[in-house]
């Protein structure tokens, strides 16, 4: 350990590239496994303080990450869920089966119940609505129901069951993966379904954005493509924009253990965010192909993150979350950040005990995962301004093409605004000395960096505080450089002040 890799980094404070969006530090919470109950819902447990059924110790840790956007209630949940099933007195809701994650469904967390949570965390709702097995009519009165100011039979249910304001959700998914658990059906099939139930939807509430299912990384290569050739066709677009957003879905990891990985499984697992970078750039290169300046089409990632052999169905995509996740939630964000003139929301699957969770829990205990910590370290990134970033470091073993350490950075609106910088040294031994050249004098650095002795350790409810952020020693030198040293797998973020 005695050696360490010199990394130099020039940031070019002025030349402000595209905006960041915040919503690319979005969510994603299904009714599957223990996310939703008891990760949110509590009911009326005495041992788990709780506002209404809503567990505030979950609420106290989501809110403080600001998490801009939350996606419920899938998933493929979604594509069997009728919502009406889940609002009116909770005891007269019908009990359902959990069709694909082989579960009973009380309906105790249903419309309401959500955007109350929405509200108590501070983020905004993304519904996705039922195509699979749903009817035009349902999803149009579920936008009606939640959006509407006119008196009708659905705003005045809506108020008997304790909302008279509309909430005026804005962001609604049409369908998920349409083309596996969502129906199985083709791209061409979908675009004429989704044409139906944008119309009426869009109809009425004009102001709401829309979101088509794009491809998963196994149909990357033609699903997409179909989909926009198909929808676009008859010129549908001269009676408006047909949809904002398209979402693609990328999962990683899908061979490894969550916690009996080797090395060379880690530096593989790195290697696959290659595959997840060339289905971004695919998908965006579509986007932009079909977008006009007055209505212009962005990508959204509304499912990603890791998923290892250990999350089943059998145990609701339980997994444990190390510091090898970590690293690729952080490698993933750079990744975003390049294509930031594309990408206007990503939400990591998921929010609460599911595959990449920020948080665990266990009764009445929680702890956060260190994705949850990276999360954390990366809110000033959020609305930034991306700027570039030069790097010069030696390479990664094992994995062809890419660096040992990774740099991003942003910069907050204003002339004197604020630079976020957001570093990963991703080599499993090697530390790492990073100077870091702005042009000009710093007149304020303050660091934060994650790290641990070991790749695969992690957090439990038990055992809550053994991958924690700390603050870094971060020396401004008299030539304007920065310097910060790196402990092997660890990702910093520096604030800056010029």
């Amino acid at each position: 350990m005695n050696q360490m890799n010199q990394v130099h980094v020039r940031v070019h404070p002025h030349v402000r590239g595209p905006k960041v969006e915040r919503f690319v530090y979005s969510q994603f919470a299904e009714h599957l496994g223990r996310c939703i109950y008891p990760g949110i819902w509590v009911g009326d447990r005495k041992d788990i303080p709780n506002d209404g059924g809503i567990r505030l110790d979950v609420v106290e840790a989501l809110k403080a990450l600001e998490i801009p956007a939350l996606r419920w209630p899938g998933g493929c949940f979604a594509d069997n869920y009728h919502w009406m099933d889940g609002i009116g007195p909770r005891e007269q809701r019908p009990k359902r089966h959990n069709l694909w994650w082989k579960q009973s469904e009380s309906n105790a967390f249903g419309t309401h119940e959500f955007l109350r949570f929405c509200e108590m965390i501070g983020t905004e709702p993304y519904i996705c609505v039922n195509v699979g097995s749903g009817t035009v009519e349902e999803a149009r009165s579920w936008v009606e129901y939640c959006n509407c100011v006119e008196e009708t039979h659905l705003t005045q249910l809506r108020a008997q069951n304790g909302a008279p304001t509309p909430w005026k959700v804005r962001f609604w998914g049409v369908g998920n993966e349409l083309w596996g658990c969502g129906g199985r059906m083709r791209p061409d099939q979908y675009a004429d379904l989704f044409c139906q139930f944008a119309n009426f939807m869009r109809r009425t509430d004009p102001t709401i954005e829309l979101i088509a299912c794009g491809s998963s990384s196994r149909n990357m290569e033609y699903w997409n493509e179909i989909f926009f050739e198909r929808l676009f066709s008859y010129r549908l677009h001269h009676w408006g924009p047909l949809f904002e957003y398209l979402a693609i879905h990328h999962y990683l990891g899908r061979t490894l253990s969550d916690l009996n990985f080797t090395d060379d499984d880690y530096y593989g697992l790195i290697g696959e965010l290659d595959q997840l970078r060339k289905h971004v750039e695919k998908a965006a290169a579509l986007c932009r192909a079909y977008s006009t300046p007055d209505a212009p089409i962005r990508l959204i990632i509304d499912e990603w993150g890791t998923w290892y052999v250990e999350a089943v169905t059998e145990n609701g995509l339980y997994q444990q979350n190390t510091m090898m996740d970590a690293i690729v939630a952080a490698l993933g964000f750079h990744l975003y950040h390049d294509y930031a003139e594309d990408i206007f929301m990503t939400n990591m699957a998921q929010t609460i005990n599911v595959l990449q969770a920020l948080i665990l829990t266990k009764g009445p205990k929680v702890c956060k995962t260190p994705t949850y910590h990276v999360f954390d370290l990366f809110k000033g990134h959020k609305d930034g301004q991306r700027l570039p970033v030069d790097v010069s470091s030696p390479p990664l073993p094992r994995v062809e093409g890419r660096a040992a350490v990774s740099v991003s950075a942003t910069r907050a609106p204003g002339e004197k605004g604020q630079i976020t910088i957001s570093l990963v040294n991703a080599h499993l031994e090697m530390p790492a000395s990073v100077a870091i050249e702005f042009g000009q004098p710093v007149t304020r650095v303050d660091g934060r960096i994650l790290s641990s002795d070991a790749v695969r350790d992690h957090n439990t409810p038990d055992e809550p505080e053994r991958v924690v952020p700390r603050d870094c020693k971060v020396t401004p030198n008299v030539d304007g450089t920065v310097t910060i040293d790196l402990p092997p797998h660890s990702v910093a973020a520096l604030t800056v002040s010029l």
